[in-house]
């Protein structure tokens, strides 16, 4: 080991500065703690990761909370001489390192081919890695064997997670953010790879564990990777751009077919998932009087939070979107008694079937259009929610709703710039709607599909109230044109 790589040493990150391991976290667009007033971080676990003539180390970080909670992340580091960065700069440095005569940068291994490569060879072999106070173990699922020889490349845009391909074969996702437990994304995916016929989501190939006292938390998986697929979010918003500007016959738009399909695969993913079985983490069961008044709750608890934020932050809005929300602020006993028709029109616990566990976070930009299908990927459900209720069971009818509101955000943006686009807009997200939900093809879920889709709704606001103000008023469209359509048919 070179003297420059004794930066790597568990004693030397140990040692490293809490401030700069702050802000290094804070402008990594997968930590998820960037409202936290104040963090207070340090590196409690290294892992020394060998290879032919290098070292690198995998991390484990504890980051304190305003209120005092952990949590833990992993970062994965490499040291490079300062020279050789000039030509090929590391785009996270960590920090400016020192040994004797010799002066590099820290940063995210995951920008250093040698490490993905060193990482390639660890799944394929099922090799493990020790460290002072944890380890990574790696574990082979199904038969699949992927070639993970050749180039790789980072994939760029994500959030919680970072990813990278091999070829054009496996992509591996590298969880930043460590949960002691079984991740719901792995878990779900080694369940359909495993023990249904369910093949519309990638193969799982590996599973990575990083073990501390103990406890296991999933480190990273190695799935199928699918060449020339194409994000469905940006599949769909191409689609509704295109009707919305080149003055396409509603009727022979070409996302009608692909929306119905996609409506076809959800279902065919939740009957897969509430298939009866005896493992008790997938075990569907019947709805109880329980389980609709939680529902009901959480749904009145949305549109009341919805609502009072809406008071607070209605006049910072510009001129068009706090029209808007006088307009809908001035309904909110609409919106209540809408609610609770809905309540009262599911008739019991029986109309609101089974509980199965189901994709939690479903939307557009879970999808990947192929030439011909959808595959549905990324399990891991909200990421702000706890572990425990992404592993619940629940109504599938969640997906649907949250699959009918990314309909409503593609077709938003497509008008996004000209209020004389909407009209065309909003019939786009109509056939959307209705073709997706007759592939979809479970008429009983009505109520459910609806009461859930108001909680979204008023979910939605809150958070682009706080987040994108700019975006709030597809949302409030949204509530607008549903309190209309329920008053109307009252």
């Amino acid at each position: 080991m070179g003297a420059l790589e004794n930066a790597l040493g568990p004693d030397v990150l140990r040692a490293l500065d809490s401030g700069a391991l702050s802000d290094f976290l804070r402008g990594r667009r997968w930590f998820g703690e960037k409202s936290q007033s104040s963090l207070a971080a340090r590196i409690v676990d290294v892992i020394p990761i060998a290879g032919d003539d290098q070292r690198w180390a995998v991390a484990r970080v504890e980051v304190t909370l305003d209120d005092g909670t952990v949590a833990s992340y992993q970062l994965a580091l490499s040291v490079r001489e300062r020279e050789m960065s000039r030509t090929h700069a590391p785009a996270a440095v960590l920090a400016q390192v020192e040994s004797g005569v010799m002066s590099g940068l820290l940063f995210d291994a995951i920008d250093d081919p040698a490490f993905r490569a060193r990482v390639a060879r660890a799944l394929s072999r099922g090799e493990g890695f020790a460290g002072d106070g944890a380890s990574l173990v790696s574990e082979r699922v199904g038969s699949g064997s992927p070639r993970l020889s050749g180039a790789s490349r980072v994939v760029g845009g994500e959030q919680s997670n970072s990813s990278i391909i091999f070829g054009e074969d496996a992509i591996f996702k590298l969880f930043r953010r460590l949960e002691a437990g079984e991740s719901p994304d792995v878990e779900i995916t080694r369940y359909l790879t495993a023990h249904t016929t369910f093949r519309n989501t990638p193969e799982l190939y590996a599973v990575l564990a990083l073990v501390h006292n103990g406890e296991r938390a999933v480190a990273g998986m190695l799935s199928r990777f699918i060449p020339g697929a194409m994000d469905g979010w940006a599949h769909a918003l191409g689609r509704a751009r295109a009707f919305v500007h080149d003055d396409t016959d509603l009727r022979r738009d070409p996302f009608a077919p692909e929306s119905r399909r996609l409506g076809e695969v959800t279902a065919e993913l939740h009957r897969a998932l509430s298939t009866p079985t005896t493992d008790p983490a997938f075990a569907p069961r019947d709805a109880t009087a329980a389980d609709v008044a939680r529902w009901a709750g959480a749904a009145r608890k949305s549109v009341e939070q919805g609502f009072g934020l809406l008071d607070r932050l209605a006049p910072k809005l510009d001129a068009r979107s706090r029209t808007l929300a006088l307009a809908v602020a001035g309904r909110r006993i609409d919106a209540f008694e809408h609610l609770d028709h809905i309540v009262h029109s599911l008739g019991g616990p029986a109309a609101a079937g089974v509980l199965s566990r189901h994709h939690g976070d479903y939307h557009l930009g879970q999808v990947l259009r192929t030439d011909d299908d959808w595959m549905i990927i990324d399990f891991e459900g909200e990421p702000a929610r706890p572990l425990a209720e992404r592993r619940a069971l629940s109504s599938p009818a969640r997906d649907v709703a949250g699959m009918l509101r990314s309909f409503a955000y593609a077709a938003a943006t497509a008008a996004a710039h000209d209020e004389a686009d909407r009209d065309r807009a909003a019939q786009w997200e109509a056939m959307a709607r209705r073709e997706f939900l007759a592939g979809y093809g479970d008429t009983r879920s009505g109520a459910l599909i609806a009461m859930f889709e108001l909680e979204k709704l008023f979910y939605e606001l809150a958070y682009e109230l706080n987040n994108r103000p700019t975006w709030v008023w597809i949302p409030l469209a949204g509530i607008q044109t549903m309190l209309t359509a329920a008053q109307r048919s009252a």
